[in-house]
């Protein structure tokens, strides 16, 4: 993974859309215990994710009329991805259900990618600078790192 010292906010949110969007694959084509085993990156992943951008990406756009009113919208796209999560969470890789809320994952998540990447992404470049951004980046890699724990704790309970 890159460096906080040498990437900017941006390049690190496209990055792990990137490994989210492969794992999500990844697990299309997966059976049973393979299966469960990436549900619980993807876990891991969106949670670290969604929960970085709302300490520290989200409150950055705050401070912008051109980028604020993309939060809330943002925001709740986290809500419906971090349900779609605790549901998968109590269910088997077997359970007919399993495979439609994976469904509903994948397109909720590349959803709030598109629009993160193609609105979002170029309205921030407009507002903030590089040094900005990279400092950004930095808090972002930060605020991951200390919600490691919780999420390793959600994982299992």
């Amino acid at each position: 993974m890159a460096t906080a010292k040498t990437k900017d906010i941006l390049a690190l949110i496209e990055a792990e859309h990137r490994q989210i969007e492969q794992l999500l694959a990844e697990a299309e084509n997966a059976k049973n215990t393979q299966l469960y085993n990436y549900f619980n990156q993807i876990y891991k992943a969106l949670n670290l994710h969604t929960g970085a951008e709302e300490l520290v990406f989200y409150p950055a756009m705050q401070e912008y009329e051109e980028t604020k009113k993309y939060i809330l919208e943002a925001e709740e796209e986290h809500e419906e991805t971090k349900a779609l999560l605790e549901e998968l969470k109590v269910l088997k890789p077997n359970d007919s259900e399993f495979k439609t809320k994976m469904s509903d994952l994948k397109k909720a998540v590349q959803h709030h990618v598109k629009e993160e990447e193609s609105e979002i992404f170029s309205a921030v470049q407009k507002c903030m600078n590089q040094e900005q951004l990279i400092q950004l980046g930095q808090e972002f890699q930060e605020a991951k790192a200390k919600l490691e724990e919780d999420v390793e704790v959600a994982m299992t309970t």
